[in-house]
């Protein structure tokens, strides 16, 4: 029995010393600050760009790892020397080791990597996560990483090492920022993709402002900022992960306050909003502003399910605000080509913008979508469709008795039918 543990014992010592990585160069840009540009040291660091003073270390997490990390300028033609590219070097000395190695780091955009000293394949790695072979290592490396492209790439977490390499944990939240409203009906929160369905532990720097529960749901607590994270421990399979993003939290807005729910801008209101802001801007905030339909410009039920059209304060106006492409009630996809018409009252929720060049702006209700049809802020539910043709008084959602000519959403006998 003895002998038996022992052979087992030796076997798992050496399958743990195959998954063990021996790490040769690491660089996760910690102990820079904002604006440095890396240069020299050790590992021989050099920074080019295009005279933009672009490729140089900023305290964010955008590549998807921790504060700091390095940005890579843009391909730029209008730079001061537009055929130099943004890239950051490494020269590692490998003292004494040789043969097969792996290149991993954080990015958010695909740089072009070089190896001097050794050959490298192709990419394993997902999403930010990069994974790159080298085969015939020895001496030592120069390791470019280059930006070919018209945007800025951010850089982060770099390691060389030997063994077999962990796969990343693979989380992100999609975004570094995000800001909320306490009490807003649309507040949006990012959702942790977890792809690997690791365990998840998650946290809030500022529980004053936003606490975050053990399934991630968010409860806001007060206006302010906090970074919201979500961690997994390194597995045999799985290196530890780290997702991060900065949550603003914004004072809940009074709903009788002028253009929130309880008190919609009239369309003149609106516009004179909109005319205070400057050519091609948009409200920061988003806004209910009521009127009736006088023009239908499209409906799309067939790739985005939206409604362009316009409103003024009466069924014959003629000075309107532009809906441009809102969906419907609850924010829902439009799937009727009759699910508004001229005549109609609704009260609309988005940004207000200001679009185009004066003197031909155009104001316009955008982002959203219609809150109130006719009175009603309810999606409407097992609709039918019927012929045109039956007995008995119907009406449209404002109550009023209309005709059997009547095209669109009606009750009859407290039923909700739509009439073609």
């Amino acid at each position: 029995m003895k002998k038996i543990f022992t052979l087992i014992s030796m076997i798992f010592a050496f399958s743990m010393g195959t998954m063990a990585q021996d790490i040769i160069w690491s660089e996760d840009f910690s102990n820079y600050e904002a604006t440095d540009v890396p240069s020299g040291g050790t590992y021989n660091y050099v920074c080019t760009d295009n005279g933009t003073n672009a490729t140089k270390v900023y305290n964010e997490n955008i590549a998807g790892g921790e504060k700091p990390e390095i940005l890579i300028g843009k391909k730029n033609s209008k730079a001061k020397n537009p055929d130099v590219l943004g890239t950051f070097a490494a020269t590692v000395n490998l003292n004494g080791k040789s043969g097969d190695m792996n290149l991993s780091f954080k990015s958010n955009g695909k740089l072009t990597v070089t190896v001097s000293g050794a050959t490298i394949g192709e990419n394993t790695g997902t999403g930010n996560d990069y994974v790159y072979p080298l085969t015939g290592a020895s001496g030592s490396l120069t390791i470019t990483f280059t930006n070919n492209t018209t945007g800025n790439i951010r850089l982060d977490n770099i390691k060389l090492f030997q063994g077999v390499a962990k796969k990343p944990a693979g989380l992100s939240w999609g975004t570094s920022a995000r800001t909320v409203t306490i009490g807003a009906d649309d507040n949006v929160f990012p959702t942790l993709s977890n792809t690997n369905n690791l365990t998840i532990k998650y946290s809030s720097s500022e529980p004053t402002v936003a606490t975050i529960a053990s399934d991630g749901t968010i409860t806001l607590v007060a206006a302010g900022a906090t970074v919201i994270t979500a961690e997994s421990d390194e597995t045999d399979e799985f290196e530890a992960g780290k997702a991060q993003y900065t949550l603003t939290v914004k004072e809940a807005i009074d709903p009788d306050a002028k253009g929130q729910k309880n008190n919609p801008y009239t369309v003149a209101e609106a516009i004179e909003e909109i005319n205070a802001l400057a050519d091609g801007a948009t409200t920061s905030g988003k806004f209910y502003v009521e009127g009736y339909v006088v023009d239908i410009t499209s409906i799309d039920i067939e790739t985005y399910y939206n409604a362009t059209f316009t409103i003024a304060d009466a069924a014959n106006g003629t000075t309107t605000v532009t809906a441009f492409r809102l969906k419907g009630l609850n924010n829902s996809d439009i799937k009727d080509a009759n699910y508004i018409k001229s005549g109609d009252k609704v009260i609309l929720y988005g940004q207000l913008q200001k679009y185009g060049t004066s003197p031909n702006t155009t104001p316009e209700v955008k982002s959203g979508y219609i809150y109130s049809l006719n009175g009603a802020t309810t999606g409407i539910d097992a609709v039918k469709t019927v012929d045109a043709q039956f007995d008995g008084k119907i009406y449209n959602l404002a109550g009023q008795e209309v005709t059997k000519s009547y095209k669109g959403i009606v009750i009859k006998n407290g039923k909700k039918f739509v009439i073609k």
